[in-house]
C-alpha cells in the first residue's frame, strides 16, 4: 500500500497522506500481534517443560560423545532429535525478534506524520524500554527520535526521565545504546518544549534536596541513603539542564531560582500557627518574596497547550507573589499561596512538603488520557463527558505545587460541615454526622451483621439532602436543569474512570464540587490501583455512590442519564482497551512512582482515635518501611504490578467474579455492589458511607 502510495504523483493529497499512516499502523499492529503472542508462549509454563527436556537431550549427547558411542540407532536419534529443537527453538528467537523490529519500525513511521494515531507513542514506549537490552531496537529509535516531533512524546515525560542515566534501572548490564537515544530525546523535547519539560528534569536535579531540610529527628538514625541510580540520574539531569542553559540562561536561572524557593517554603515551619484561620505573613526572608518579574517562567500549575511548531507566544509568566499564606487542614501542614501573573491575574496554589507528589501527577496522566479517549468519541463527546484534572508539579521526591481548585467546595464540607452544613439547616431534627460516625465507630470492633444493622439504623436517623445543593445555587428552572444533568454526568465518568483505576479513599473530602458547574473534581489521589482493598479495613465498594450522591441526581436516581453514562463511558474505556494498558504498564514500573500500599500510608489513612499510635511508633514504622524497601527484591514488585494489569485487563473485558458481562451488565453490577447496604456498613468509619 505504501509504495503504491508513493509511487503516485499524488503522494502529497493529505488523503493518500493519512491511507499511508494507516497502513503503517496497520502493519505495526499485525507484527506487534505476533510479537506479543511468541512472547507470550516463550514465558509459558509449556515452553519452560521444553526448555528443560532439551537441556535434558544435551546432557545425554554430551555423555554418548563421552563415552564415544556414536553410531548406534538411538544415538543418532536422539542426536537428530536435539537438532530439530534447536533449530524450532532459534527460529522462534529470530521471529521474534524480526516481528518486534517490524513493530517498532512501523510504529516509527506511523508516528512521524500526522496526529490521529498518537496514542500509539504509548505503545512503541512500552515496547522500546521492555526491550531497551537490543541493539538493533536503540539504533532504530535513535532514528524514530530524530523523526518522530518531539512533542508526541511529551506525555511520556514522567516516565522516560525515571529512566535517564541509570544503567540499572533500565535492565540494561552493557551498552547497547539506550542511554544515548534516550537523552537525545530528553534533549531534543525540552529545548522545543521546555515549559512542559524542564520542571520534569528539575525535580530529578533535586531530587534529594527534602534531606538538607529535613530536621532529623533523634529516633531517625541518618537519613535514608541515596541510592546510586538518583546521584546518576540526578547527574544527567545535570547535563541535560547544561545543554539547555546554553540556549535559553535566562528561563533556566529563572526556574532554578523558583523550584529552591518553592521547596524553601514548602519545609518552613507553620507549625506555631497551626490553629490560625486568617491570612500569615511570608517572612521577608523566604526566597519566594525576591522572585519578581520572572519574564522566561510559565507559573507552573497553569496549563499550556502543547504546541507542535514549538513557538511559545504570549504566555502568562511569574510576575510576583503575594506576601501571606493560608494553612490547609492535613498532617503535614500545606500551606496555600498566590502566584501573581504576568495578565495580572492571581492563581491559587497549594504547596506541599514531605509529600509525594508523584503519585497524584501521575494519576492526572491517567486522567487527561481518558479525557482524551472521551473525546474522540462522537457520544461521550456530545454528552460532554471528561474529568475534571488540577495540574501537579513535583519539585523534588516529596515536595512540589499543586493547582488550587477555585470556586470549588469539598462535598463534606457543604453536607455536614457542623455549622452551615446542608444536613443541619434542612433537617435538623436529624442526628448529626458526628453522631453517626459514633454509632458506627463501636460497631467497627463487631461482626458483619451488627455493622449492617447499625449502618441500617443510622440510615433511618439521617435522611439525604444533596438535591439542595443545585436548589439553592441555581434558580431558574432551566439553569438548575442543565447544571444537574452536568453533576449527573460528571458523577457518572469519574465513577467509571475511577473504577478502571482503582481509585480509593474516596471520603467526603476528597471530592470537590465547582459551585459554578456542579461537576465534581477528585482530588488526593494516593490510593490507586486497587490497592484500597489491603487496607486493614478493605474498601469494598468500586467508587462512592452514597445515599446523598445519588440524592443529588433528583428523583429518578441512578436510572436514566446516570446509567446510560456510566455505560458510554464504560464502552469507550473497553474500546480502547490497548491504549489504557499500555498507559498503565508503562506508568507502573516508573522507577519513581511509588503505588504500593505499606504499613505507613495504611496508618495514615486509617487510624483510629483509639489508637491515636505515638509518634514514637511513626518513626519506627518509617524506618522498618526504608529497610522493607531496600530488601523488597524488584522480583515481588513485578509481581504486584503483573497483577493489576491482569486485573485491568479483566475489567476491559468485562470480566467480573469470573463471569463476561456486557458493558450494560458490568455497569448494573458496579452500581449494585456501590449501593449495597452490606458492603457501605463494612467501610472505614472515616469514609462516612452514610453520606
Amino acid at each position: 500500500a505504501v509504495k503504491v502510495i508513493e509511487g503516485d504523483s499524488g503522494a502529497r493529497d493529505p488523503r493518500l497522506q493519512s491511507q499511508r499512516t494507516e497502513a503503517f499502523l496497520s502493519l505495526a499492529r499485525f507484527s506487534d500481534a505476533q510479537y506479543q503472542s511468541i512472547d507470550k508462549y516463550m514465558n509459558s509454563s509449556e515452553f519452560e517443560n521444553k526448555q528443560a527436556l532439551l537441556e535434558k537431550a544435551k546432557e545425554e549427547v554430551d555423555l554418548m560423545r563421552e563415552r564415544k558411542v556414536t553410531s548406534n540407532r538411538y544415538t543418532i536419534k536422539v542426536q537428530r532429535e536435539l537438532e530439530l529443537d534447536e533449530t524450532a527453538l532459534s527460529n522462534l528467537r529470530t521471529d521474534r525478534k524480526r516481528f518486534l523490529c517490524k513493530a517498532v519500525e512501523n510504529y516509527i513511521q506511523c508516528l512521524e506524520q500526522g496526529e490521529e494515531h498518537d496514542t500509539w507513542v504509548f505503545r512503541l514506549a512500552s515496547l522500546w524500554l521492555e526491550n531497551a537490552d537490543i541493539r538493533g531496537i536503540n539504533d532504530m529509535m535513535k532514528r524514530g527520535v530524530k523523526q518522530i516531533p518531539s512533542y508526541k512524546f511529551l506525555p511520556l515525560m514522567y516516565q522516560l526521565a525515571a529512566r535517564m542515566g541509570t544503567k540499572m534501572a533500565a535492565g540494561v548490564y552493557e551498552d547497547t545504546g539506550f542511554h544515548d537515544v534516550l537523552n537525545d530525546l530528553i534533549c531534543k523535547a525540552s529545548l522545543e518544549h521546555p515549559h512542559h519539560t524542564l520542571f520534569i528534569i528539575f525535580a530529578l536535579v533535586n531530587a534529594n534536596k527534602d534531606e538538607s531540610f529535613c530536621r532529623t529527628r533523634p529516633s531517625k538514625s541518618a537519613p535514608p541513603q541515596t541510592s546510586q541510580f538518583d546521584l546518576e540520574r540526578s547527574d544527567v539531569a545535570r547535563e541535560i539542564i547544561a545543554v539547555v542553559r546554553e540556549k535559553r540562561g535566562g528561563m533556566i536561572r529563572g526556574i532554578e531560582r523558583m523550584c529552591d524557593a518553592y521547596i524553601t517554603l514548602a519545609y518552613m515551619d507553620a507549625s506555631r500557627h497551626k490553629n490560625e484561620k486568617k491570612a500569615i505573613p511570608i517572612p521577608a526572608d523566604q526566597p519566594i518574596m525576591q522572585l519578581k518579574d520572572l519574564d522566561e517562567v510559565v507559573i507552573p500549575t497553569m496549563e499550556i497547550k502543547v504546541d507542535p511548531s514549538g513557538s511559545y507566544e504570549n504566555l502568562v509568566t511569574v510576575r510576583s507573589f503575594l506576601p501571606h499564606y493560608h494553612l490547609a487542614g492535613g498532617v503535614n501542614l500545606p500551606k496555600i499561596i498566590d502566584c501573581v501573573g504576568s495578565d495580572g491575574k492571581s492563581r491559587r496554589q497549594l504547596v506541599k512538603g514531605q509529600d509525594d507528589l508523584r503519585q497524584d501527577a501521575v494519576m492526572q496522566q491517567v486522567f487527561s488520557m481518558c479525557s482524551m479517549l472521551l473525546q474522540r468519541n462522537t457520544d461521550t463527546r456530545k454528552r460532554k463527558l471528561n474529568i475534571r484534572r488540577y495540574k501537579v508539579v513535583p519539585f523534588s521526591q516529596r515536595s512540589g505545587v499543586l493547582e488550587w481548585c477555585s470556586g470549588t467546595v469539598p462535598i463534606g464540607e457543604f453536607l455536614v460541615d457542623p455549622n452551615k452544613g446542608a444536613h443541619k439547616r434542612f433537617r435538623p431534627q436529624d442526628w448529626t454526622s458526628l453522631a453517626c460516625r459514633k454509632k458506627m465507630m463501636d460497631a467497627q470492633r463487631q461482626g458483619f451483621d451488627k455493622k449492617l444493622e447499625a449502618y441500617s439504623e443510622v440510615c433511618k436517623k439521617f435522611r439525604p439532602v444533596f438535591r439542595y445543593f443545585c436548589m439553592e445555587r441555581f434558580l431558574d428552572p432551566a439553569v438548575w436543569m442543565e447544571k444537574r444533568l452536568a453533576y449527573t454526568r460528571s458523577v457518572a465518568t469519574s465513577s467509571i474512570v475511577g473504577y478502571i483505576v482503582g481509585l480509593g479513599d474516596r471520603h467526603i473530602q476528597n471530592i470537590l464540587i465547582d459551585e459554578q458547574t456542579a461537576e465534581l473534581v477528585h482530588i488526593d489521589l494516593g490510593v490507586a490501583f486497587e490497592q484500597g482493598k489491603i487496607l486493614p479495613t478493605p474498601e469494598t465498594v468500586p467508587f462512592r455512590l452514597s445515599r446523598d450522591i445519588v440524592d443529588g441526581m433528583g428523583i429518578t436516581g441512578v436510572e436514566g442519564v446516570f446509567r446510560r453514562c456510566c455505560e458510554k463511558t464504560m464502552e469507550v474505556m473497553r474500546s480502547s482497551q490497548e491504549a489504557l494498558l499500555t498507559i498503565v504498564e508503562v506508568l507502573l514500573y516508573d522507577p519513581l512512582f511509588d503505588w504500593t500500599m505499606n504499613p505507613l500510608k495504611a496508618f495514615y489513612l486509617q487510624h483510629d482515635e483509639q489508637q491515636e499510635l505515638n509518634a514514637t511508633l511513626n518513626s519506627t514504622i518509617g524506618e522498618d518501611l526504608d529497610n522493607h524497601r531496600k530488601s523488597s527484591d524488584s522480583q515481588s514488585f513485578n509481581k504486584v504490578a503483573e497483577r493489576v494489569l491482569l486485573r485491568l485487563q479483566e475489567k476491559l473485558k468485562g470480566v467480573e467474579e469470573g463471569t463476561v458481562l456486557s458493558v450494560g451488565g458490568q455497569v448494573n453490577l458496579l452500581i449494585q455492589q456501590a449501593m449495597d447496604p452490606t458492603n457501605l456498613s463494612r467501610l472505614f468509619h472515616g469514609w462516612q458511607a452514610w453520606v
